[in-house]
This record gives C-alpha cells, structure tokens and sequence, in this order.
C-alpha cells in the first residue's frame, strides 16, 4: 500500500536558524545536514554542480556533516544502488530484492527468503521517483530540504521524541532493521511517513563512511522541524536542568 505524499506546510523560520537552535539545544558540534529528492531535472537550480565522482549516499551525509561539503548526485554518481533504490533513483538491484546479498554475503539473515522480507519491508521510494539528490550542510542549503538528517546521541534522539511528543503527545515508534541506516532508516522513511525516524545504524554506514558504534542516525521530515525546533529552543534548558538534579 503507497504511502501518503509528504505534507507541506507554511515554514516561517530559516534553514539557519533551524540549524543553530538543533547545534545549540542539543550540543552537536557537526553540521546539521539537509537532503532535498528532486523529482525532475526541472526543479534542479542551473548553478547547483554536479559531484565529479560516485559516492555512497552515507559518505555524502557524512562529508555534509562532517567537512561541509555539498552533493548534488544523479543517478550514475551513486556509488551505492541499494541507497539509491532506496531514494528511487534506480531500481532495488535483484541481489537485495531476492534476499540474497543478506543471506549470501552479509550473513544477516537465517534464509534468502528471510533476507526478501527485510527488502521488501524496506520504506522505499517508487523507482525512478528520484532523478537526483542534493546533501549539504542544512544552513548552506540554495533550497529547502525534504528531510534534515543529524548524528548524535542517544540523549540527542531523545530531546527529539520529546519535542514531538510536546506537540502531539501520544507514543512514536521506529522502523529500522539495522541495515541501509542513512538512506532508507533516515531518509526514505522520514520523507514517506511523515514522521521523526531513528536508527542505530547499519554496518554498511560503519564502513564506508565512518559510523561510530555510538552514534544514533535521527530523520526528521521538514515539514516538522519548526515545531521542533520552537519546543526545544523554550524547554530544552529547563529539561536538561531536570535531568541534571
């Protein structure tokens, strides 16, 4: 069953701001990091450079975050197609889709089969959805975002649930299967449900762009930062003052 398109709503506070107030309440260091899914060569703004050679998807969040650069990646400069299917740049390769890179050389599941039901219950853009990406540092953004995406702690997660929950109340879940963390866990389902994801991670993000067995990945859908970044900037000080004795 297709999910429902991503809700958009007015936004009155700036990418800088947003970035400031998540660095500040929470205590990052890295960049807070923006990822826009264009569409159509249309919507790609003609001075927006192209990355000269493929890159993983989590090596990309990684360098916005990390050394404040910007991608702008179509599909034969993803240097990973299981992130790319994920984002619906490509199509889901057949090695991921049958089960069998999880079962054959990941050794992450009991059976192939096992391993095409971890695939398939992937949040994943339609196909061809996607023409290109576009990561960079969220304050540095020529656009806004679809999805802002940051590395953090466990506490930072947290401070993140708690906002929403200010707002909305009620409880949150999670879907995450510890694979595929920074495309499918904190992109793919943030933009396609609307809703703040969280994920521990996944090897591949470990090795190939430098995950700490520490870090936590948080999604959050645009469309929800200004809330959030509204409760925090008011209560995160009298939070953490609480929490602190």
């Amino acid at each position: 069953m297709p999910f429902p398109p991503p809700v958009i709503r007015c936004i009155k506070m700036n990418l800088e701001e947003m970035s400031d107030i998540l660095k500040s309440s929470l205590g990052i260091r890295d960049n807070i990091v923006g990822v826009r899914l264009f569409k159509s060569e249309a919507e790609i703004p003609k001075d927006l450079k192209s990355v000269e050679k493929p890159f993983h998807y989590c090596g990309m969040i990684q360098g916005a975050r990390q050394e404040g650069k910007s991608f702008l990646a179509r599909a034969d400069y993803h240097g990973c197609k299981g992130g790319a299917s994920g984002l619906g740049i490509v199509q889901c390769p057949e090695n991921i889709a049958s089960g069998s890179l999880y079962f054959d050389k990941l050794h992450k599941c009991e059976t192939p089969a096992i391993g095409t039901s971890i695939a398939s219950n992937m949040p994943r853009l339609l196909p061809g959805s996607t023409v290109a990406t576009y990561v960079a540092p969220l304050d540095k953004m020529v656009m806004n975002p679809d999805v802002v995406i940051f590395v953090g702690s466990p506490l930072n997660a947290r401070r993140i649930v708690q906002a929403v929950m200010f707002k909305e109340g009620g409880r949150t879940s999670f879907n995450t299967a510890g694979i595929q963390s920074f495309c499918v866990d904190a992109t793919a389902s943030p933009y396609l449900r609307g809703e703040v994801n969280i994920s521990l991670g996944c090897d591949g993000s470990a090795k190939n762009s430098g995950l700490k067995d520490e870090d936590v990945v948080v999604g959050i859908p645009y469309a929800m930062m200004e809330d959030i970044c509204t409760v925090l900037k008011t209560q995160y000080q009298g939070w953490d003052k609480f929490m602190r004795g």
